[in-house]
């Protein structure tokens, strides 16, 4: 992927014009990371905006206790860091490489200056804002609603939609605890319903890969609202 196709595909820089894409194409820079490497701690300054150009890069946070939960997963198409790049404060997550990835670099002096030539564009991004804002906010009420194989069905579910065209299998290239840091949950709770799932025809499973055969099987589950009992949810017994 070029940094030209990357724009082209993004929501917000998709509508920019041919000039205001090489304007800020002239402004911008590459660079590679190692598998582990991290791009950006949490907290660092908001110094600019990422572009997945090859690779993928995971978003996590970390608890005091070391426990980290993978937020978000970003791969070639796909921008990160937009919080950082507007307010200036910390990063509110840290971006670590998940394998080799090649990423376009804006800085933040470069990309503001563009915007205030262009204050129409931040109507789109503000929408763009919105859209991520939306999706953390589904995490916590699925985390305090919704059972463990809901949430799993519903994650693999929005990492297939994330993965553009397919056939009637989709193949995701993950391991089974990216998933549970996904989700916040352990490796073991994971390992066991997708077991489930695989002896049911569901999905067949592999080194940190995972290909879906029945996905309308988790969207009758992702439909049937699986949430937890009230009582169970308001920690007092049945």
């Amino acid at each position: 992927m070029t940094p030209q196709d990357l724009f082209r595909l993004h929501s917000f820089f998709g509508a920019l014009t041919d000039g205001e894409t090489r304007e800020l194409l002239k402004r911008a820079v590459t660079k590679r990371f190692a598998p582990g490497e991290v791009v950006f701690h949490q907290d660092d300054p908001g110094d600019g905006l990422y572009g997945v150009l090859t690779g993928s890069i995971l978003i996590v946070v970390e608890s005091l206790e070391g426990k980290e939960l993978i937020l978000n997963m970003h791969g070639p198409g796909e921008f990160f860091g937009e919080v950082a790049l507007l307010d200036g404060e910390g990063r509110s997550a840290a971006a670590v490489a998940r394998e080799a990835s090649q990423l376009f670099f804006l800085g933040r002096s470069e990309f503001l200056a563009f915007l205030r030539q262009r204050p129409e564009a931040m109507i789109r991004i503000i929408a763009f804002l919105c859209g991520r804002l939306r999706r953390a906010t589904n995490l916590v009420e699925d985390s305090a609603f919704l059972n463990v194989p809901s949430r799993l069905a519903k994650q693999l579910i929005a990492l297939i939609d994330g993965n553009g065209p397919r056939d009637a299998a989709a193949t995701l290239q993950i391991s089974q605890s990216e998933l549970a840091r996904m989700l916040g949950v352990s490796r073991e709770m994971v390992s066991k319903q997708l077991a489930v799932w695989r002896e049911a025809g569901i999905v067949e499973l592999g080194r940190r890969r995972l290909i879906v055969r029945d996905e309308r099987a988790l969207e009758q589950l992702i439909a049937g609202g699986q949430r937890l009992p009230r009582a169970e949810r308001d920690g007092s017994k049945p």
